[in-house]
């Protein structure tokens, strides 16, 4: 089920065949007193709030947001694009984004195209590239389900890119031409929710995580070394369908980062696994169901009001 997950570039390669992961070895006190979550980037349920506004994010092209079960980049047509994106950027030093998603449809042999993760200093701008603009500037990961050409791998496959805003996506080809790391991952159809994990640190690696099925342990796909994304970048999701089509479903997204003075205190070194991302408490199933009672008592007492107002007509008459 997990697929061959094996296939990174350069010094990933090395990392992952020594079994380790970049990330953060403690002087003193642990790491989880110094990580924060980054609120302004958490997607969960019901997505809006009491004044059916989405806080933090925007959502384009023909993305549709369930408030019981998911936000629908794309439906299982052809020809459709759809996106959301923050509206804050993520810190410049380090950073870390969990998100659960589903990919799937009616199609049995022929389905796509994909879905694309982005930190990029653009953002909404929708285009080729798995639902965003070509040429963009920072980093996509992409969860491609479609083969444009002959490949020595399955699809569907992961696989980083980093853009300067000059090169554009070899979509001929897969990206062939920009591929700076992937691995084969068998996330289509699946009967649950996938999750992805990625880490970034300025300067040091980029590292890609996956967990295809919740019983699953995350397995590395891939790590690129020697990172450094433009600044103030934007995080998006992003899916495009053409002749062929899928459902991409964003079910929710956390994020988190180092505290300052954490990152001068601890030394980042291969080999360490990286502290789990906290998962949703109690409180946060009591929140999301406190949400939904203000959602549908707004939905109630407007309803009320308008029959009042209904009956205060008539009566004129």
């Amino acid at each position: 089920m997990l697929g061959s997950l094996a296939k990174a570039a350069g010094g990933a390669l090395a990392l992952m065949l020594l079994g380790g992961i970049p990330s953060v070895a403690g002087k003193a006190d642990s790491i989880e007193t110094d990580v924060h979550s980054l609120r302004a980037f958490t997607l969960e349920l019901p997505y809006i709030d009491e004044g059916f506004q989405m806080r933090n994010y925007d959502y384009g092209g023909d993305a549709v947001v369930n408030t019981m079960e998911r936000i629908r980049l794309t439906p299982d047509l052809p020809s459709r694009m759809g996106s959301v994106w923050s509206t804050s950027t993520l810190p410049n030093d380090y950073w870390k984004i969990d998100f659960e998603f589903r990919i799937g449809g009616k199609g049995g042999y022929l389905y796509g195209d994909g879905m694309g993760f982005f930190v990029t200093k653009e953002r909404g701008i929708p285009g080729p590239v798995f639902g965003n603009k070509d040429y963009f500037n920072g980093l996509g990961v992409f969860f491609d389900t479609y083969p444009n050409g002959k490949h020595d791998f399955s699809v569907p496959f992961v696989m980083g890119m980093l853009g300067d805003g000059k090169t554009p996506y070899d979509g001929a080809h897969d990206g062939d031409a920009n591929r700076l790391g992937m691995c084969e991952a068998y996330f289509r159809n699946l009967k649950q929710t996938s999750r992805a994990s990625v880490t970034y640190l300025k300067g040091g690696f980029l590292n890609v995580q996956l967990q295809l099925q919740p019983k699953d342990k995350w397995v590395n796909c891939f790590t690129i070394t020697n990172v450094t994304l433009p600044e103030n970048s934007y995080l998006g999701f992003t899916a495009l369908t053409g002749d062929i089509s899928d459902n991409h479903d964003i079910i929710n997204v956390r994020a988190e980062t180092l505290r300052s003075e954490a990152l001068k205190n601890y030394d980042f070194m291969p080999n360490v696994p990286l502290p789990p991302m906290k998962q949703a408490v109690s409180g946060s199933y009591f929140g999301t169901v406190f949400k939904l009672i203000l959602v549908a008592g707004a939905c109630g007492g407007m309803f009320v009001g308008y029959k009042k107002y209904a009956a205060q007509s008539a009566r004129r008459f």
